[in-house]
């Protein structure tokens, strides 16, 4: 990274903290407007949200899915505002706006030694999981995908890194994972995305469709003997979240891997399904589909 594109990235990060001293209800005033201009102007992935919901819900009548849609993009900006709020915290008031309803599962995980791999999506504010930290005595990792834009990923990383969450490159987690530096401890993975991979063995019923699914977390909790959980993130109103943790498989039980993954995509659809909007349907999740004749 360049000398100015560090400078860019501090200088940006000077302004997030600056902006993260106003109210909040300040910030989701202004982020009202870039709504606005996004979704009336410029039809932000307009026909792709569209399409994601009516696949998804296909119960649906077109009235539901456009206040679905009307309802997610208000969702969305919230959590981008979110974010910059977020750097005008103190911790006491950090934990307010996000708190674990079951912190004894992975307390008890840790005190018996045992690693967790923990399996959320993009539903509620999935940016202030970073906030985790500050409810536990141990290391928390949470894997991201490496931007493009160095300027953006120095920004992210260091937003993100705020509170004391610790982060692994997706290329890289895998083997830090396996060297065990830091056991045991908690792995967050946020495995809703498009993988690239189109496994037929790796492809289930989520949402009504068939869906790929990133197997990393679950091969290495195999490879590792680590515990496997559900990560469920809820909007409680906004600008508050609860987070609570599910289990899916023990040490004992992590060998079968499309068990975890089905257990997983279930739980999260059913979370999907009690809040709509607050899923990320702007991303193109189902990009990557198996072929016709294969049904999960």
């Amino acid at each position: 990274m360049r000398w100015y594109q560090k400078l860019l990235a501090s200088f940006l990060y000077f302004l997030a903290r600056i902006a993260g001293k106003l109210p909040m209800p300040v910030l989701y005033f202004k982020a009202g407007f870039v709504r606005f201009f996004a979704v009336k102007v410029l039809r932000y992935r307009y026909q792709v949200i569209v399409q994601n919901i009516s696949r998804s819900f296909p119960e649906y009548n077109y009235r539901q899915v456009r206040q679905t849609a009307h309802d997610f993009y208000r969702h969305f900006f919230d959590v981008f505002t979110e974010v910059i709020a977020f750097q005008g915290f103190n911790p006491q008031t950090a934990v307010k706006h996000l708190t674990v309803e079951n912190p004894e599962l992975l307390n008890s995980c840790h005190e018996q030694g045992i690693n967790v791999i923990a399996m959320a999506g993009h539903r509620g504010n999935w940016e202030w999981v970073t906030i985790l930290p500050l409810h536990f005595k141990f290391s928390i990792y949470t894997l991201y995908k490496p931007l493009s834009d160095k300027v953006m990923e120095s920004l992210m990383n260091r937003i993100r890194k705020r509170f004391g969450i610790r982060l692994l490159s997706m290329n890289q987690a895998a083997r830090f994972i396996l060297s065990k530096k830091d056991f045991p401890a908690v792995y967050l993975f946020v495995g809703d995305q498009s993988p690239s991979h189109k496994d037929p063995e790796f492809c289930f019923d989520f949402m009504n469709q068939p869906s790929f699914l990133f197997t990393g977390g679950a091969k290495l909790a195999r490879a590792t003997r680590s515990a496997v959980v559900y990560m469920s993130i809820s909007k409680q109103k906004r600008g508050y979240y609860s987070v609570r943790f599910t289990p899916i498989a023990d040490p004992d039980g992590v060998s079968d891997e499309k068990a975890i993954l089905r257990r997983y995509a279930q739980l999260l659809e059913d979370d999907i399904r009690r809040q709509p909007a607050n899923y990320l349907w702007s991303h193109k999740r189902w990009k990557n589909l198996p072929p016709p004749e294969h049904k999960p």
